[in-house]
């Protein structure tokens, strides 16, 4: 009886999705992957580690694309970091002019190429972010959140190279 009715709806959303596939938007023959150091248009110092670290991994964890030498690689990944800022979110009830918890922002592109200098994909600016409460300093606080703000700009990074709605 169930299957009675459940078989009625698969009909009619089925038709929406006819022709579309989740899949990666590189060609079959890109397996592996050389990535520069980040170029870091900021003033925050060493923010272009914490990125390419987050980056490596996040490919690693992906498994779309195997990381490898510069010569051996089949598409060269370029990441720009273009922005790092943080925005007041709460405020001291007794100080409304005092923040207490904030949200940082990373902003970047990524641009890969085929070894031979082909665009494969460049993406618009993406941002990794996360809140943080402020703990002493504010340059302290913001440290704790650099990495996951680097590790939710390295995911959203790789979905632009791996991932597309394919027709």
């Amino acid at each position: 009886m169930k299957s009675l009715l459940i078989l009625p709806l698969l009909l009619l959303f089925a038709p929406g999705c006819a022709g579309y596939r989740v899949g990666s938007q590189l060609p079959r023959d890109i397996q592996t992957l050389f990535v520069h150091v980040p170029q870091n248009n900021t003033e925050e110092p060493l923010l272009e580690n914490d990125v390419a670290n987050a980056f490596l991994a996040q490919i690693q964890r992906d498994g779309s694309l195997r990381i490898t030498t510069e010569d051996q690689a089949d598409a060269l990944a370029y990441i720009e970091i273009t922005g790092f800022r943080t925005e007041a979110l709460a405020f001291n009830p007794a100080n409304r002019s005092q923040a207490t918890e904030y949200r940082l922002f990373i902003d970047a592109n990524i641009t890969l190429t085929r070894a031979n200098g082909t665009l494969l994909v460049q993406s618009g600016t993406l941002s990794g972010r996360e809140i943080f409460l402020l703990a002493g300093d504010l340059t302290s606080s913001r440290r704790t959140a650099l990495r996951p703000a680097a590790d939710d700009l390295a995911r959203r990074l790789v979905a632009a190279v791996t991932e597309a709605w394919v027709q």
